[in-house]
Order: structure tokens, then C-alpha cells, then sequence
């Protein structure tokens, strides 16, 4: 979609991405400590180290490319203050009236960030009741959108599209029971929700729980056909593609930044991307395409990996040193 942008084309149900995307993370929220003694504090730390260091890196790129080249980033209009609440995790309207970041991208991170929370939160209490807990927190806060408050901070807190994230929790509480749809019915699915996002080319949502309806219940419907499908034995193990998942986060991130360079780089060599044979406009789409896979992929190598194991070691020693200190101040049982 905002390879798209390039050619003044608006794709806008690719953005179903993002939902699909909501699921996939409660999906693995859930999956990922289910049967697990998972303290509030080791979950939260290791969310912010997988995060924040990428995102803040991103974020600080972004800002100096837009004053370099303003036309290639959006017309960027973010103030000093909200670019620190940028990195803050704390949603604004900007100037445009949009509850958008200073790295565009990162508004799903608010949304992820406060999923976080929420989730360390339900840590809290006997697995047993944990999934009800959190279920009924997600709601909750969608229907408070009723109350008359309107700032930033209550339009995500009571978003339609925290039940995406509640969806993906109750479909992995689903998978986990050892459950599976039959083979050929897995395909269907995945065709029907594919088919259901690729309708609203006709007349896409504008937001609240008409993008959940015609986004959100389709991506749901293609992520159940998928995992049956994978259970079903009918997927085969490709590394490149598991790398490629693995790097998701460093391509999420760098890719608006590498798209901008492209669209620089077009108008410095003189390459045209309107008024030409469709044919010129997909090679250069393919390339930027490719472009931002390649970044996406170095960045992962780079830094990505590298400082997201660098954290982990550190934040570990300093807790098995903790741990060492209280048995040590502990008194001798008798």
C-alpha cells in the first residue's frame, strides 16, 4: 500500500495488513505464555527491548531525512514535543488532525504498547481465569468510547480495533486446545477472508468498527484457515520466508524511509512515475518493493538482532544478580 504512494495511488485495503497484523500479535501474546510462570515485569521488559531501541532509532532517522527532504517524507509537521511523545508511546493530533506519530508507522505501536499493559496486567492473575480477564478488559474498554471525552489518549484507549487483539488471544486459546479445521475447508477460508478484504476496493472503511468488520473478520477468518492449514501438514518449511518473518519488525519500521529514498532518488535520475507504460511503473515498484525488503533485512542483521540480544544478556545478569543477593540476605532457616 504505501509502496503505492509513489505513483499517487491509494491501495487502501492493503492496510488490512494492520489488522491482520493485531491478530497475529495476540495470537502470539498468547501462545507465547500460555502454560508459563510469566511475571508482569519479565513480560514488559522484554517488550520494550524488542520495541523501543529499533523504533527510537527509526523515529530519529525519519525526523532528520524530513527536514533534508520534505517532499519525499509527507510534508513532516511534527513539533519537538510531540516527536519526545512520539517515543513516549503517547498519542496526539497532529497538525493534519491524524493521531499519527512522527515515524508514521509507529501508530500501531501506540496501540501494541498499550495492548502490552494490558496483557502484563491479566500476568497477574491464575491463568485459569486469565483469557475472561483480558477479554472482558478489551471490551470494556471499547464500549467506554461512549463517555464524552475526546482526546488522543481515550480515541486509542477505546478503539474498536483493541477486539482484533482480543480476537487473536481467543483464536491462539483455540489452536492451543489442539483444534483444526479439515483439510480443504482451511483453503476455503483463506480464499473467503482474502476475497472479503479484496471487496472493500469498492468502498473501504473509514475506521471504528466498520474497518473491524471489513478488515478485522476477514483477517481472522484468513489467520484460522492458516493455521489449520499448518496443522493440517500442508505448509512447507521455507527458511527465507521464516528470516523474512523473523526481520518483520526492522522492514515494518525502515520501509516509509526507504520508500521516501526511492521516490528521491526517481526525481534526481529523472525517472518518470506518472503518464508511463504500466509496465515502467511496476519495475519501479518492484524495485522499491525489493529495496525496502533488502533495508528492512540489514537493519535486522545490523542492529535489530544484535541489540535485542546485547539487552536480553544485560537485563538477565542484572536479575540472576538480584536473585543471588536475596538468597544471600535471607536468614538461615533453623
Amino acid at each position: 500500500m504505501h509502496v503505492g504512494y509513489i505513483f499517487g495511488c491509494e491501495w487502501r485495503p492493503l492496510a488490512a495488513g494492520v489488522d491482520l497484523f493485531f491478530l497475529i500479535s495476540g495470537f502470539i501474546m498468547w501462545s507465547v505464555t500460555a502454560g508459563k510462570d510469566m511475571k508482569f515485569g519479565t513480560f514488559l521488559t522484554h517488550r520494550l527491548i524488542k520495541i523501543v531501541p529499533l523504533y527510537w532509532l527509526f523515529t530519529v532517522i525519519f525526523v532528520i531525512a524530513s527536514e533534508v527532504s520534505p517532499g519525499s517524507f509527507g510534508n513532516f509537521l511534527s513539533t519537538p514535543l510531540q516527536i519526545v511523545m512520539s517515543l513516549l508511546f503517547i498519542p496526539y493530533y497532529g497538525r493534519n488532525g491524524d493521531m499519527e506519530p512522527a515515524l508514521g508507522v509507529g501508530w500501531t505501536l501506540n496501540y501494541e504498547m498499550f495492548f502490552y499493559l494490558i496483557f502484563a496486567l491479566s500476568l497477574l492473575v491464575r491463568e485459569r481465569y486469565r483469557l475472561p480477564c483480558i477479554l472482558a478488559a478489551l471490551i470494556s474498554f471499547v464500549l467506554a468510547r461512549e463517555l464524552p471525552f475526546h482526546n488522543a489518549p481515550f480515541g486509542l484507549f477505546t478503539s474498536p480495533m483493541l477486539l482484533e487483539f482480543a480476537a487473536g488471544i481467543s483464536i491462539a486459546a483455540w489452536y492451543r486446545s489442539g483444534r483444526r479445521l479439515q483439510s480443504g475447508v482451511d483453503l476455503l477460508l483463506i480464499a473467503l477472508g482474502i476475497a472479503g478484504i479484496a471487496l472493500s476496493f469498492i468502498a473501504p472503511p473509514e475506521g471504528g468498527f466498520a474497518r473491524v468488520v471489513t478488515w478485522g473478520l476477514p483477517a481472522a477468518v484468513v489467520l484460522v484457515g492458516s493455521l489449520s492449514y499448518e496443522r493440517n501438514g500442508s505448509v512447507r518449511h521455507i527458511e527465507f520466508l521464516k528470516t523474512l518473518g523473523d526481520a518483520s519488525y526492522a522492514i515494518y519500521l525502515s520501509h516509509l524511509i526507504t520508500i521516501g529514498v526511492c521516490k528521491y532518488l526517481f526525481s534526481k535520475i529523472g525517472l518518470e512515475r506518472w503518464g508511463v507504460p504500466l509496465s515502467q511503473q511496476l519495475l519501479l515498484a518492484a524495485f522499491t518493493f525489493l529495496a525496502s525488503m533488502a533495508v528492512g533485512l540489514l537493519c535486522y542483521y545490523v542492529f535489530d538482532r544484535p541489540s535485542h540480544d546485547f539487552l536480553r544478556e544485560r537485563v538477565s545478569r542484572v536479575w540472576k544478580k538480584r536473585v543471588v543477593t536475596s538468597a544471600l540476605l535471607l536468614p538461615e532457616s533453623t
